[in-house]
């Protein structure tokens, strides 16, 4: 037997588990990917109704799915996934402070926030603009109506569970019933 027939053989055995690995580790990085974009999917729905549970739990999710690589006991996350981290870092650290400025608040937060989307979509290859990011997208008013009437009553509704405020109560009708019936007891 010579190099060439243990070569042959070799590769015969060794061929089809090289392949199954390459298949693995392709389909490995398929499906980070597609976790990847799922998120960045979410996050670009969502970024008219920040307060929705999907894209909250969309934001928190980035820590996982941007960490990078773990290879033999050691993380490596490339520079793009680094970009994300860091973009996130900051704003889930401004979300967590508390202004008393609101506008500025908001401002700076959307800033923040975009910055994040920008890092994500060049990690993943996609080339929007800041105001791209930022102003396009569709939200009806009404849906804003209706948060903001679910809001009021929420709070309402925890005011008078705590005891810090009573429900109203009006007692016209029975005082123009009262008058009504006062009157057709003086007609008789």
């Amino acid at each position: 037997m010579d190099a060439t027939d243990i070569v042959t053989i070799l590769a015969v055995f060794l061929g089809p588990i090289f392949a199954v690995q390459i298949q693995k580790l392709l389909e490995y990085s398929k499906e980070h990917r597609n976790k990847k974009l799922s998120i960045f999917h979410v996050l670009m729905s969502t970024r008219g109704i920040k307060l929705s549970a999907e894209h909250v739990s969309a934001l928190n999710m980035i820590d996982i799915e941007f960490y990078g690589k773990t290879r033999f006991g050691k993380h490596k996350q490339s520079n793009s996934e680094k970009e994300v981290t860091i973009a996130w870092k900051l704003y889930k650290d401004y979300l967590n402070t508390e202004s008393q400025y609101i506008d500025n608040w908001d401002k700076q937060a959307t800033d923040l926030f975009i910055s994040l989307l920008s890092a994500m979509g060049q990690d993943l290859g996609y080339e929007f603009d800041n105001v791209q990011i930022k102003k396009d997208w569709y939200r009806p008013i009404s849906h804003e109506h209706i948060e903001n009437s679910k809001l009021k009553l929420l709070q309402g509704l925890v005011e008078v569970l705590d005891g810090e405020k009573a429900i109203p109560i009006t007692i016209e009708s029975l005082s123009q019933n009262k008058t009504k019936n006062q009157s057709d007891k003086l007609s008789y």
